[in-house]
Order: C-alpha cells, then structure tokens, then sequence
C-alpha cells in the first residue's frame, strides 16, 4: 500500500472533490459507509483494502449496488486476511451479516451504472479490533501480523559515480516510486513530496548513514512511524536490464530497531526493471515485518505478572520494551514498591504464546514458584490485629534479559516459557529510594492503544 503526499495545489483540488458515500440496507444488515478519510489516512490503514473490483448484473439498480457493496466486502475481507495471516489461505466462512459487523465504511472510488448492470470499484475499511477477534473464530487462523500503526517514509537514494541522490534530481528510481500504484501491501508506505523542507530535514548522506536525528525529522513531518532506506546504484546512462538490480533496504523503526535486507532484481527492459525492483522492496518489507510481529489470534485476556526491580531504570526499560511487543494491547499498573512491580497485561493468546512475543523484545517470561503454605498453628488470616492483605500474587515473572539474546532465541523451555534471566541493572542507573515503598515512579505505563472491540448493530 503506497500513497504518494501530493503538491499543495494537487491536494487543494482533492479536497474539492465530492467523494460518494452509499448507505447500505438489505439482507447484509444495515452498514453505514463513514464519511472518507483524508486520502494520507485512508493509504496508511492497513485495515483497508481499496479498489476492491466488481462487476454485477441485475435487472434493479438499487438491489444491483446492494449486491455490489456485499461482494465487494466479501472480496475485502478475503484480500485482507491473505495479507494479515501467515500463509495465508482460505479465510473462515462468515455470513454476510458477520463480515459487515466487521466493517467500519466504505467508499465509492469509481461506479459505473445503467438499468441492468453495476460495474465499479469500492474501498473497504475494517474495524481493527473486531477483525483480530475474527481472525481466529471457526477454525480460523492461530496466528496473525500485527501490521504497522502508522506508514513508513520511504526514501529512494539513487548513486551515481559516487554522487549520492536524494532530493537534487528526479531519477528514475524516484520516478518509479512515485509511479507505484496502490498495492495490497502490509507496511503502507510514503514518498516524500521532494520540497525543501524535505531536503531540510534529511540530505543523501544522512539517509545512507543512518542519521538518528534526520531520520526522526522526515518521519515526523509525515506523520510516519518510520523511515525506509532503499538505495541502488545507477549507471550514468541508466539501468541496464542485461546487469539486474541490486537494492539495499534498511527499515528504521522510531524505536530505535534496524532491519537491512538485500534485493536482487532482473527485467526486460529499464522500465519494467525498475518497476520489479520496486515491488521486490515492498514484498521484503512486507516479509520482514512478518517475521518480527506475527502474534496469537483470539479474544483478549488478562494475566498478572511480577516484575523484579532493583534500580530505576529497571522500570523503564520493562516498559519500554513493553510497548514494542504487539501481542500486548494494554498494561494496567497495580502496585510498585522498591523491589518489584505487579502489571496486568492484557494480551491475546495463552501465557506460553505470550512468552515467545515477549522473548522477541528481549523480555523473559516464567512461573513463579507457588505461594508457601501456612505455617502449621499459624492463625487465620483476618484475625483481630492482622496485617494489612499483602498485594495480590502473580504466577508468572518477567524479567528483562540482555539486549540481543531474545532474538537468538530458537526455542522454550519445557513449560512453555521463554528462557529466565535475573533482571538486568542498566548502568547508569539511580537505586529506588528507600522513602518510596508502594508508589509510582516515574510516569504510569503507557497505554498502547487497543480499544475493546465495539458490537456493531
């Protein structure tokens, strides 16, 4: 999925155009198509599917484009789950009804109507929440990727003779970028409009060095949760099919990750080798992300884990780890104290499933030893003068391990879990005050974001 930001004067007229927005009624149930998004939005939903084709005959038009919309949805939620499951493959059997609970709008990129016949093409737009609940239902998929929040930058870097180009002149890399159509792609992508304040806020040089700071800038002024380096070399006089292409991409994640990969491209003449290699980046990019944040399918659950702490940055860095692992939707604080902390964290898949995501970003994940028995001629909790009801037990432990080893990591131990470490002090780091037994420190745990799923009339 690739949207191209256009000039000013070219997003002016948009915004102009009148887009259709049909109202649904019939045997579907009734599904209200919302009102369309700003096409950045709409290009950066990975829960969208655009110009879903089709092509229906009929001898009423109202009942025509009614059937039209049903197919068209059928058709999207199929697109979708091949994009979303590994593999991909048939999706589970939903009834009309079902797959329209699952939508969020709709909208009419072309229609063409006469009195017997409805040819035309439709984006659909899912709702997030209620398609990862439906993915694993009726035998569905175990598993599925967790697509991008936000679009990625993507950067054509063209060198020539040593000259690294960027922003200076349109070649016809860029020119093949900019020529990409919409595509059933999992990482949306955005091209730059090529203004100077693009070339003000990252030049050739800092994109194939990797320039932190840049990076961040230019993925900033796009709203991006990223920036995507796709460098080749050129000759002067242009591509030469006889010699292939090779690409090199590297994925820069806000977060601080790094994913390069290498493409290898051939084709028939110049101009279908660069629109090759330009569908070959997208693929990789789609691939690589694949393997990085695939997660369980099915309902949300709850499961509280106990977090060692024996500095601040401790904390810190649990949470900050916390927010890069996609099978966790929320955390919920429940206490902290100076040695430890208890979260609930509210996950999709079983304890053991949510083990292996954790493992990814570097976290361990491990029952705890069961509670002690009482003492034999111990008396009753809740006698007369009894201490206050210690704060509720976990049966499962995390504990961050150091940075690399998850990644490495092929396998679990017997019961399920990821390998244990002791907790790791990340120097410098401050000791917990001594004065602050059962308080918060620093800011409470970020949100990630997922909201339960809402029924749907």
């Amino acid at each position: 999925m690739l949207h191209r930001r256009r000039a000013p004067l070219l997003a002016g007229l948009a915004a102009m155009s009148t887009v259709l927005v049909l109202t649904m009624a019939g045997p579907a149930g009734a599904q209200t198509g919302s009102p369309p998004p700003a096409a950045s939005t709409s290009a950066a939903d990975p829960f969208a599917v655009t110009g879903v084709r089709v092509d229906i005959n009929g001898s009423n038009p109202t009942t025509v484009r009614d059937q039209a919309i049903r197919e068209a949805q059928a058709k999207a939620w199929a697109e979708l789950y091949r994009r979303l499951v590994p593999g991909g493959g048939n999706p589970p059997r939903l009834s009309d009804n079902d797959i329209a609970r699952l939508v969020q709008g709709f909208e009419i990129d072309e229609e063409k109507v006469s009195a017997s016949r409805y040819l035309g093409a439709i984006t659909v737009r899912f709702r997030p929440n209620a398609v990862r609940d439906a993915l694993g239902q009726s035998g569905g998929a175990t598993q599925y990727v967790e697509p991008p929040a936000q679009p990625f930058v993507i950067l054509p870097v063209t060198q020539t003779d040593g000259r690294i180009i960027l922003w200076q002149d349109r070649t016809p890399w860029r020119e093949a970028w900019e020529a990409r159509q919409p595509a059933a792609s999992l990482v949306p992508l955005v091209v730059p409009d090529g203004e100077l304040s693009d070339a003000q806020a990252i030049s050739g040089e800092d994109a194939v060095g990797g320039n932190a700071e840049a990076l961040a800038r230019i993925a900033q002024a796009y709203k991006a949760g990223g920036v995507v380096v796709a460098r080749t070399d050129l000759p002067a006089n242009g591509p030469d099919p006889a010699r292939g292409l090779t690409v090199e991409v590297v994925r820069y994640g806000l977060d601080g990750t790094r994913d390069a990969q290498t493409v290898q491209v051939k084709g028939s003449s110049p101009e279908d080798l660069m629109t090759r290699a330009v569908a070959a980046v997208g693929t990789q990019l789609d691939d690589s992300w694949r393997r990085e944040h695939t997660t369980a399918t099915g309902p949300e659950q709850n499961t509280l884990v106990r977090v060692p702490l024996s500095a601040v940055n401790d904390w810190v860095e649990t949470r900050k780890r916390l927010a890069g692992v996609h099978a966790v939707t929320r955390t919920n604080l429940v206490s902290i104290s100076r040695s430890e902390a208890l979260l609930t964290l509210t996950h999709r898949g079983d304890p053991d499933q949510l083990a292996q995501a954790l493992v990814r970003q570097d976290l361990g994940l491990a029952r705890t030893a069961p509670a002690p028995a009482a003492a034999p001629g111990a008396a009753p909790a809740g006698y007369p003068g009894a201490p206050l009801p210690a704060a509720p037990s976990a049966d499962w432990q995390i504990t961050l391990l150091p940075r690399g080893s998850g990644a490495a990591s092929t396998g679990t131990s017997p019961s399920g879990a990821s390998p244990t470490a002791s907790p790791t002090s990340l120097a410098p780091s401050a000791p917990l005050d001594a004065g602050t037994t059962g308080t918060v420190m620093g800011a409470p745990p970020r949100n990630l974001g997922t909201l339960p799923a809402k029924s749907v009339p």
